[in-house]
Parts: C-alpha cells; structure tokens; sequence
C-alpha cells in the first residue's frame, strides 16, 4: 500500500521535473496550453477507481489494502485540515511577494472555477453510486472528497509555482499523497476512492487553467484592470458535522 501511493507520488513528480526542464528551455507561458498527455495520469487514476465499483479483483484488492491498516474506526484529524494548506501556501507565496503564474485575481477565479467543477462532479458521482464506506457508515465513499480537495489543491500550487521551483510541486502533491493515505487509514475510503477523487482533483485544476483565457476573453473581458485593484479574497472553513469544508469567496 504504502509502496504503491510511493510509487504515484514519485511517477508525478518526476513527469513534473520533465514537464520543468522543458519550461526551463522556452519563454514562460502565462497561458496554460491544453496538451493531451495531461489527460493520461488523471483519466488514469479515475479509470482505476470506476473498475473498482464492480471488479472482483480490484475490490478484493481495496479490501487487502484495508485489512493490512488494522482499521479500527479515526486515529487522527489531520487529513481534515492538511487538505487545504497548498491552496493556504500559494496565496501566502503571493502576499510575501513571491510572484506566481497568475496575479491575485486570476488565480481566485481559477480556484474558483477548479472548485465548482470538483464539487458538482464529486456530488454527481457520489449521489448515482452509493458506495458503502469501509466503516459502513454511510454510502457515500465513491470517491474520496478530501483526496479530491487535496489533489485539486496540489495542481493548483503547481501550475501557479511549478515553474520557479520542483520543491512547489513536491510539497503540494506530498500533502495530497499524505490526505489520501490517512483516508484509507482512518477506514473512510477504499484505495479505489482514493486513486478517483485524485484523478478529479488534479482534473479539475487543469480544465480550470484551460478555460481561464475563454472567461477572461469573455466574462470579464476590459474589466481585469479595474477588478484587481478592487478583489477581495476571503477563505471561511465550515464544518458540517462531517466534513470540513473551505468556503472561498471574492469581493469586487
């Protein structure tokens, strides 16, 4: 188990150190260009996670992966808050001035918009394949949330400081392997769930990069200059019994 979500982590980051030392060749692009081969490892990932609903063996293996945790019910909290720190550390790096991709504006609108498409295709999927949990709780496992939030959050630091530096990368999709880990270990989701709501995560981020210039163009087209100077960001956790939740809104 802890092997294979190695073996994920370390497969990303070093397609991320290829994908840098081709960045470090050319001019930096602002504008994230849409490349087929950035559907191959979340289309994967969320493959592997559908054949995991109905195939035997791929549930036999969640239920391996569950047994050799000694799942007896929450050991620890963490992965309710560990989620959200590289959205946290991408708008802290701007307010200390390091520059990323995009400017305050742009990114919350990204964010935004890698959020709604997260939620509404986790809440989707969720509500038509009622997956009991590992705990038998509740059947809403398929897939995992949090590991979504975390992976979506991850691409986000990425994309946003990928560029200046491996490290970025590196911290941001560490803290994702680590939540989807401690989802598995608390006994809330099966590795099934997991490798999907990372497959949705990381997706989700990069639809939002690709249809970013089309809203630009579009929605707020000759008011960028002026909603800079305007732009509120606020960050509200709301916990709802459950889950914990990161509510983002923007003032102009």
């Amino acid at each position: 188990m802890k092997q294979l979500l190695l073996s994920l982590f370390l497969f990303y980051s070093c397609n991320c150190q290829s994908q840098q030392k081709v960045a470090d060749s050319l001019p930096f692009q602002e504008k994230v260009a849409f490349k087929g081969t950035s559907l191959l490892l979340p289309l994967g990932l969320m493959s592997y996670g559908i054949l995991g609903i109905k195939n035997d063996p791929v549930r036999k293996w969640d239920r391996d992966i569950r047994k050799s945790l000694h799942p007896n019910g929450a050991k620890t909290m963490i992965d309710d808050y560990i989620m959200f720190s590289p959205i946290a550390a991408t708008y802290g790096l701007d307010l200390l001035g390091i520059k990323g991709r995009n400017n305050m504006l742009n990114k919350s609108i990204i964010l935004g918009t890698s959020t709604l498409l997260l939620y509404s295709s986790v809440n989707i999927v969720k509500n038509n394949t009622n997956i009991r949990r590992p705990s038998g709780r509740s059947q809403s496992s398929f897939p995992s949330g949090h590991t979504a939030i975390s992976f979506m959050a991850a691409e986000f630091l990425h994309q946003e400081y990928g560029h200046e530096s491996l490290w970025y990368s590196i911290a941001g999709y560490s803290i994702a392997t680590t939540t989807g880990f401690l989802r598995i270990y608390n006994d809330k989701h099966w590795f099934s769930d997991i490798l999907a709501g990372a497959g949705i995560g990381i997706l989700s981020t990069k639809i939002a990069y690709w249809l970013y210039p089309l809203l630009k163009n579009v929605i707020f087209k000759n008011r960028n200059k002026t909603l800079e100077s305007q732009v509120k960001v606020q960050f509200t956790p709301l916990y709802t019994g459950n889950e914990l939740l990161l509510a983002t809104s923007l003032r102009f």
